[in-house]
């Protein structure tokens, strides 16, 4: 079919464009649309297959999409192996290994008497509340099965079975009752029928590792859906009751807690080790094949000791009863294997069963005689995201110490520490390179961020990797006809994506920030031409732009979220480096209401800090006011050469200048302060204040009554604090408070207003998101509303070599108005157009090249209807002008009733409400 096809239009195309008729370009446009469509269907399967989001909807697929499923496909399969030494290719040779490798890796080592020894050691553990337990210990219901379902992810690889994800959602009410009878009779015998047994593990290798060494797999277990769906039942039913028994240590997995956390405290600690009196040590640990190793008995006797009740705890146990599995190889899969321990990375339970342990041993780590490292009054001791656990150890005498308490855990659970990749970090100088065989490291990895003291080389070690991974990425997209939106959602999803999680946790210079953003808008101009300003595109749609997100602001945006989150967790021990810092100037709910210049404040901040408090500056305007003239933190009251902060008189109340003065209006002298404050101060204290206030604020202040204690502003009810510190997730308003002084109108506006009245510009600029077309009929309008449409004329001023001549009668100059309006060829399109309307829709319909330009705005509400189909009509025949101007052809109605039809197909079985009501109205109207 695809052969006969294309071997058609070839031979059309051998024609010259001069001599083909209207009938053989009829049959050109229909034959590409055949080939579109076969390329379609072929490249749903590649969709699926490769998992790659879809992330410009409607634009065509090309030959990189193809590229793209080969070479991951590539990337997760063993094609060689590095054996006792020997690379090898040989398929047997690499299936017997791997099989023996991880039957080994999945064989129990389970030791009664070690699980015993080791519990006998728990005390204090917390459990679930009755309640909690209840809910747990409920039968199964068909209500939480059909949940289930709705919870699967599409377009994703089945089980051994072959049944998806989508055949369950579809049938999902006959099948549910069917469901429910299988799982409850599994749950009556605690065992599950012999496929919801099986799996497959599906090898991806680790990031930055030596694929030739198996250790740097992580087997991932493809499980079949009905396995999945029960697995997703008990699932739900955890998360609801694991907030109560997991400690605020844990990040992983936990609702409302995050990586961030875990990263920005080693921050801290390295950042203000001045606080820390000890020469501490902070040692990551490394398990090996953590979620792999652990014995299925200390799960379950896990789950008992958290007080889940007998049900739950047998529901656990009937869905790792019985499990095996194969390892998938590029020539098939290996012969099956029994899962005695671990849990398996693909079952939805699997993450909260794992939990449960790192719970465990975090509780046995906290309840040891191990001293953690101590700031002010509050010490910490311990930090886990999942697997990936950090100790806070006081001195170097508690290393050993940590590692024999760990064999203890290590010896019940199943979890042993790979001591070879164990890593120590010091916070102070340390002359060791090895301590009880852990090396002692300047700089390392943890949670994909490089930890290192010095903050410069933090952000060029953190930023330099993502952001040439970044723009070797942009430059294979761009080896694609995208459109401007297309690139503006990949500049988000390839890009912003990739740099939020390290601008959450550390901060960035201008000089990265301007490399990323140069980046960014580079990809979206292709490397070319900027044609439009960056404070035009990063407005809204409705007012012209493209929704563009500069990183500047968006690095604002994340800082200013990390003040919310300190401010709505200001005891959590993630912020404990943080408060005491703060509380040295008052805490900072009360600094963020002081006129601070960050570097007079009298305390050292770390660079994070000091940008997160840049960033509120940039938003909060602080107006002066006599009645809050806070003398603390503030850059205009100054003892040698910075801002002071007295902890004793913020104590007492003493806030604003106001305070100071007497009942003449003078400062007081110190006599007076002591008698009406009854606050015993050194008199080089008091006049180091006194001193600092300087006699024109003194004389603006004057006259105004005080009280001897003045209630604090509360820097949530500000304006800005309304928007920022918010419950609710706000980032967007968050960055329009930073893009107030960014943006600006499109420059096109007032060149088109003088043309045209009045112009409701809100409804031009949405008027192509109104109908379900690609984002490349959209951009026509776009581009000429902009100015930058690439005609003839407008591409010379780039290219003087350039034939100016139009595109289609070669007589006069390309501009815009004459190609789309002047043109002989596309007046005759036009008046056929305009007839057209007059005989489906309006019969007074008089088509104007305003309508061309903006859209046929004006008209009465009856007419309504017939708009929305004229401005369709309008958007097609324009992408229908552009597309003949590209391919050198001429613009024919007979074709843009050809394409209208093939439209038509393309959105009559769709359920978007767009398309819904465009085949509504266009058979209503009866258009074809």
């Amino acid at each position: 079919m695809e052969e006969k096809v294309v071997s058609e239009i070839l031979a059309i195309s051998n024609i010259s464009v001069v001599d083909l008729v209207e009938g053989q370009r009829l049959r050109l446009t229909e034959l590409q649309n055949e080939l579109d469509n076969i390329y379609k269907m072929r490249a749903q399967g590649a969709f699926i297959r490769s998992r790659q989001k879809w992330l410009e909807h409607g634009e065509q697929m090309s030959a990189y999409f193809f590229n793209l499923e080969k070479s991951r496909a590539k990337l997760n399969s063993v094609s060689k192996m590095n054996i006792n030494g020997s690379i090898t290719d040989n398929v047997g040779t690499i299936s017997r290994f791997c099989y023996d490798y991880y039957s080994k890796l999945y064989t129990s080592k389970f030791s009664e008497h070690d699980m015993t020894s080791f519990c006998k050691q728990l005390k204090n553990v917390k459990t679930i509340t009755e309640e909690d337990q209840k809910l747990c210990d409920s039968p199964i219901t068909i209500t939480e099965i059909k949940q289930a379902i709705e919870l699967l992810k599409c377009n994703k690889s089945p089980g051994n079975d072959g049944i998806t994800t989508e055949f369950y959602k579809q049938f999902s009410e006959i099948l549910a009752p069917f469901l429910f009878e299988v799982y409850s009779e599994s749950l009556q015998y605690s065992q599950l029928p012999t496929t919801m047994t099986q799996g497959i593990i599906c090898l991806i290798p680790k990031p930055k590792k030596d694929v030739l060494l198996i250790d740097n797999w992580r087997p991932i277990s493809l499980l079949n859906n009905d396995y999945k769906i029960f697995a997703q039942v008990f699932a739900q039913r955890f998360k609801l009751v694991l907030d109560s028994i997991i400690d605020e240590n844990q990040s992983g997995f936990m609702r409302n807690r995050h990586i961030c956390n875990n990263t920005r405290l080693i921050f801290d600690l390295i950042d203000y080790s001045d606080l820390i009196k000890d020469d501490s040590f902070i040692l990551f640990l490394d398990f090996f094949k953590a979620f792999d190793s652990v014995e299925h008995p200390f799960i379950f006797y896990c789950l008992e000791h958290f007080g889940f009740g007998a049900y739950f705890c047998n529901a656990m146990k009937t869905l790792y009863a019985g499990g095996n599995s194969s390892v998938k190889l590029n020539n098939g899969t290996t012969q099956r294997f029994d899962l005695e321990r671990g849990v398996r990375q693909g079952c939805p339970v699997s993450v909260y069963l794992f939990l449960i342990v790192a719970q465990v041993f975090c509780h046995f780590i906290k309840s040891s005689n191990l001293k953690g490292i101590q700031v002010e009054e509050r010490s910490i001791l311990i930090s886990q995201l999942a697997d990936d656990t950090a100790l806070f150890l006081k001195n170097v005498d508690q290393i050993q110490s940590a590692v024999k308490i760990i064999e203890v855990f290590s010896s019940a659970s199943g979890l042993c520490l790979n001591l070879q990749k164990c890593e120590l970090f010091a916070l102070k100088s340390c002359h060791y390179r090895n301590i009880c065989n852990i090396p002692v490291k300047d700089s390392l990895t943890y949670l994909g961020m490089v930890i290192t003291k010095n903050e410069q080389e933090r952000i060029s070690q953190n930023f330099d990797p993502v952001i040439k991974k970044v723009k070797n990425r942009f430059n294979i997209w761009l080896q694609r006809d995208l459109s401007l939106k297309g690139r503006v959602l990949l500049s988000k999803a390839e890009g912003i994506s990739r740099l939020t999680y390290i601008a959450s946790s550390i901060h960035s210079d201008n000089k990265i920030n301007k490399i990323i953003d140069q980046i960014m808008l580079n990809f979206l101009w292709k490397n070319r031409i900027h044609y439009i300003r960056k404070s035009v595109i990063v407005n809204s749609y409705k007012n012209g732009g493209l929704d563009y997100l500069d990183f500047s602001t968006l690095n604002n945006t994340f800082k200013i979220n990390w003040l919310k989150y300190f401010l709505n967790n200001t005891d959590s021990m993630w912020n404990m480096i943080s408060k005491s810092v703060f509380d040295k100037l008052g805490g900072l709910s009360f600094l963020l209401m002081c006129d601070y210049r960050i570097e007079k404040l009298p305390v050292k901040l770390s660079a994070f800090h000091r940008q997160a408090l840049l960033a509120w500056k940039l938003i909060y305007k602080h107006n002066f006011s006599p009645h809050y003239y806070y003398i603390w933190n503030n850059c205009n009251i100054l003892y040698k050469h910075k801002s002071i902060f007295l902890k004793t008189w913020f104590d007492e109340g003493i806030l604003v200048v106001g305070q100071l003065l007497n009942y003449q209006g003078y400062l007081m002298t110190y006599d007076e302060f002591l008698s009406y404050f009854n606050l015993p101060v050194s008199p080089k204290e008091f006049a180091s204040v006194i001193g600092a206030i300087s006699l024109s604020v003194v004389s603006l202040c004057r006259g105004i009554s005080y009280s001897k204690r003045v209630s604090l502003l509360q820097v949530a009810d500000t304006i800005c604090g309304k928007v920022c510190f918010s419950t609710s997730k706000n980032n967007k308003a968050i960055r329009s408070l930073f893009q107030k002084e960014l943006v600006s109108k499109p420059h096109v506006i007032s060149y088109w207003s003088r043309f045209i009245g009045t112009i409701n510009w809100n409804k031009v600029w949405l008027l192509p998101n109104k109908y379900i077309i690609t984002n490349k009929v959209k951009e026509i309008s776009f581009k000429i509303l902009h100015k930058f449409y690439p005609a003839k004329h407008f591409l010379s001023k780039f290219n003087k070599d350039i034939d100016v001549n139009c595109s289609f009668c070669f007589l006069q100059p390309e501009t815009v108005p004459h190609i789309f309006w002047h043109c002989q060829y596309t007046k005759r399109l036009w008046w056929e157009v305009s007839k057209f309307i007059n005989n489906k829709l309006e019969c007074n319909f008089l088509l104007l090249y305003e309508h061309v330009i903006f859209g046929f705005l004006q008209y009465e509400k009856s007419m309504e209807r017939e708009a929305y189909i004229i401005n369709l009509l309008i958007i097609l025949v324009k992408f229908h002008i552009h597309r003949c101007k590209f391919t050198n052809q001429k613009p024919f109605f007979s074709v843009v009733l050809k394409e209208l039809e093939n439209y038509m197909v393309s959105i009559k079985d769709s359920t978007n409400k767009k398309a819904v009501k465009t085949m509504y109205l266009l058979n209503t109207f009866k258009i074809l």
